[in-house]
């Protein structure tokens, strides 16, 4: 059975996913913070994983973070969301890893049978997008690429910077992140068909 394409996330929908994570029966302050870094972002989910406490840099008021995308490729993402920088400090002082720059940023819950808490996996990250999607009950197909999706459609909506959005992408041609432009100009003709104009 072919899927259908991927789509991008409304901006309700966006905030109906985060706004699963501050249930204190079902959300996390981790799972807040992977899903906003993806939709802030548009890291890949193996990019999620694979961060350090030291890939935060900042520089008077300015906070940046260094990622190491396919191909080792690496690229220097600005941080703006306010939320976002407050909760993932609070997060990092709750696991105990503030100011550890080569332990990882994000960690699976604690185990049982005494096993030390690891890393955080990109599968485990798959299952934080699907679980929270459902909570929110969103509609449409959602994965971890459907919040790098959205960022790169909202990001070449609102400024029209192709190149500058594929070096956000971590992507090396501007074909690929050409693709995502044509899904920004199928969603204004929609838009203006159902305006009628």
């Amino acid at each position: 059975m072919k899927l259908p394409p991927q789509e991008a996330l409304t901006e309700e929908e966006a905030e109906a996913i985060l706004r699963q994570t501050h249930d204190p029966k079902k959300g996390s302050l981790r799972d807040y913070c992977i899903l906003s870094l993806m939709l802030h972002t548009g890291l890949r989910r193996a990019e999620i994983a694979s961060l350090k406490v030291g890939s935060l840099s900042g520089q008077g008021n300015k906070l940046w973070l260094i990622v190491f995308g396919k191909g080792q490729k690496y690229r220097k993402i600005p941080l703006k969301n306010e939320l976002l920088i407050e909760r993932l400090g609070k997060y990092l002082e709750k696991v105990g890893n503030k100011g550890k720059l080569e332990a990882p940023m994000f960690l699976t819950r604690s185990q049982r049978g005494g096993r030390p808490i690891q890393a955080i996996t990109p599968e485990t990250i798959r299952r934080v997008v699907e679980k929270y999607s459902k909570l929110a009950n969103i509609q449409k197909r959602v994965s971890s690429h459907t919040l790098r999706h959205t960022f790169l459609t909202r990001a070449l909506e609102k400024t029209g910077d192709l190149a500058g959005v594929r070096d956000l992408a971590g992507h090396s041609s501007i074909q690929t992140t050409n693709r995502y432009l044509h899904s920004s100009e199928e969603r204004m003709e929609k838009i203006i068909e159902k305006l009628g104009l």
